[in-house]
């Protein structure tokens, strides 16, 4: 899916270990050398596509850690959550707010289970089991993290600025997370599959604009903090980064699977 960028990388890694220096430490470390050619290198998903989730994931989950602290301690991003929530109050026209406030209902339990179901049911029918347990993972894993992370912070939503009242807690934001992670990974399918989907590029863009916008109506309606968007996006994309990892393992194992089939 990347296959430029990362064969780009792996040239200039190839490149590294040819170093003098490299090969002085291999000849005295080479299970260490050898450890980190594997990581590095395109041979499979194991090597460097592998690496780079792993790095992204670690990455998010940092990010995730570091907003969720600053939601008690953070002078600056009560602020920045404050101010955003009044400006868009502000200048919330009725007609609009309307429109985002269908718009988001596509993003509520009912709507996100509908669209799931589709997806699921598509899969089902053309036999891409693979692809069904990583949509099952992304979604499912996302859906019962936010349940768990809206009790444990316990956060009230927005006072005075919300176009309606929601129920549950105020982080993260359920809609943002389960759209990232729902229409990300569709996004990720519809792609592997590009050669055989007409204006594959286009329906990505769609996945992507869409998640953009419910990030944003949940923002513009007053029902959620910007850090409460934040954080379902980097909550949605860590399962999503795992159910890629968990998808390209399982295409692995078929395709060696199939290899060995036909040896024998």
């Amino acid at each position: 899916m990347f296959q430029r960028p990362l064969t780009f990388i792996t040239r200039t890694v190839d490149r590294f270990f040819k170093l003098q220096s490299m090969q002085r430490l291999e000849e005295v470390h080479p299970k260490v050398v050898r450890f980190l050619k594997n990581r590095l290198g395109m041979q499979d998903f194991l090597g460097l596509p592998l690496t780079l989730l792993f790095s992204t994931a670690i990455v998010n989950y940092a990010m995730l850690t570091e907003i969720s602290e600053n939601i008690v301690n953070s002078a600056n991003m009560k602020m920045i959550d404050s101010s955003v929530g009044l400006f868009f109050f502000h200048h919330r026209a009725d007609t609009t707010a309307s429109a985002f406030y269908y718009f988001t209902q596509l993003g509520s339990t009912t709507g996100v289970a509908i669209m799931f179901l589709v997806a699921a049911l598509v899969l089902v029918l053309k036999k891409k089991w693979h692809y069904l347990a990583a949509l099952l993972l992304a979604v499912l894993g996302t859906g019962a993290s936010i349940y768990f992370t809206k009790v444990y912070f316990h956060r009230e939503r927005p006072l005075d600025v919300g176009y309606y009242k929601p129920s549950s807690f105020s982080f993260p934001s359920g809609h943002s997370a389960e759209a990232l992670s729902l229409f990300g990974m569709i996004a990720v399918l519809v792609l592997l599959e590009r050669q055989h989907i007409r204006n594959a590029y286009f329906w990505v863009s769609l996945c992507l604009t869409y998640i953009l916008l419910i990030g944003f109506s949940r923002i513009f309606l007053g029902v959620h903090f910007v850090s409460d968007v934040v954080g379902g996006y980097l909550l949605g994309s860590l399962w999503l980064i795992l159910a890629v990892c968990m998808l390209e393992y399982l295409l692995l194992h078929y395709k060696q699977a199939n290899a060995l089939g036909q040896q024998t």
